[in-house]
């Protein structure tokens, strides 16, 4: 009769202190981040921390380590989980989750792109002059792939081009006059995937705001609103202001068209009486337009009624013979 033995893993006393660790700072901190930390260089690495002191910490841990403290937490926090992959760190801050992501997106930094590196975007040299004096460089460059010859004595960029696009790998070649040329392809900092708070899970993608263009639109539509409802005389604290004026300008308006003298409206009334006065004195003064006299009829001459009779005469000659 075979027996089956199960050996059980013995867990280091280290590994359980960081787990419980883990788990308290989470359970203590209101927001909780997950950032990734790939290729950023070390020094960089530690400019980022410095940046952060006060603010937030920065605290990096092994993925089986990250993952066991998760599954000791409530289940509002294990979604976070899901986010856990290559070089993984925790953000511990009091700052809100939106705030968190435009800071760490801030302190971003250009680099050059490695050589055996995938393009982030769609990397393009401009058509133009360079610094580089004539020489070797100009078949480095078109070795590259980028178009470039000596005009004037100067190492010129002949066209625009785009020598690698997004997800393209850079080849060693290009990547070194990526770095001749002070072209940094690539933003690195401390990648934001997810942040828990107030027992939500929030991607990355859903914390990325236009804060300038949703200021812009907000106040755009309270000024529409708030015209709107002055229109229609809905009465509210950003309208009732509006609303008193426009019936004031509309009362004072009826006041002096229909001349009732209120106060407030006598200084009207008299100026458009004084108005209306001189105008009907201008028309009193106007002198009476003077009839035009007909003109006399033409009296005929002596030499018309001469003409007249020499025609008769001779309509009458062939009636005698």
């Amino acid at each position: 009769m075979s027996v089956d033995v199960r050996h059980t893993e013995h867990v280091p006393e280290w590994k359980i202190r960081d787990v419980e660790e883990l788990v308290r700072r989470i359970n203590e901190s209101s927001v909780v981040g997950l950032v990734g930390l790939s290729e950023i260089p070390a020094k960089q690495l530690q400019e980022i921390r410095a940046e952060l002191r006060g603010l937030a910490e920065l605290k990096m841990v092994r993925n089986n380590t990250a993952h066991r403290a998760i599954e000791k937490c409530s289940d509002d926090v294990k979604p976070l989980a899901d986010h856990i992959e290559g070089q993984t760190a925790f953000v511990f801050t009091e700052i809100n989750s939106f705030k968190l992501c435009k800071m760490l997106g801030e302190g971003k930094r250009p680099m050059t792109i490695r050589a055996g590196g995938t393009a982030p975007k769609d990397i393009v040299i401009e058509k133009g002059n360079t610094s580089f004096s004539p020489g070797p460089v100009v078949g480095q460059l078109q070795n590259a792939g980028i178009p470039a010859s000596i005009k004037s004595g100067k190492v010129v960029i002949n066209k625009t081009k785009v020598v690698a696009k997004e997800g393209d790998v850079v080849s060693s070649q290009l990547a070194e006059m990526l770095a001749l040329m002070e072209i940094y392809p690539k933003m690195v900092g401390l990648d934001m995937r997810a942040v828990y708070e107030d027992g939500l899970v929030f991607r990355a993608e859903n914390l990325t705001l236009d804060v300038e263009g949703l200021l812009s639109q907000m106040s755009m539509t309270a000024s529409q609103a708030v015209g709107f409802a002055t229109e229609i005389g809905y009465p509210t604290q950003a309208t009732i202001g509006p609303l008193l004026q426009r019936a004031s300008s509309r009362a004072r308006a009826l006041a002096v068209e229909c001349a009732i003298p209120i106060p407030g409206v006598i200084e009207a009334l008299l100026i458009k009486a004084a108005a209306d006065a001189s105008a009907l004195a201008g028309l009193a003064e106007a002198p009476e337009p003077v009839a035009e006299e007909p003109k006399p009829k033409k009296e005929e001459t002596e030499e018309d009624e001469k003409d007249e009779e020499t025609e008769v005469a001779a309509g009458l000659g062939p009636l005698f013979g």
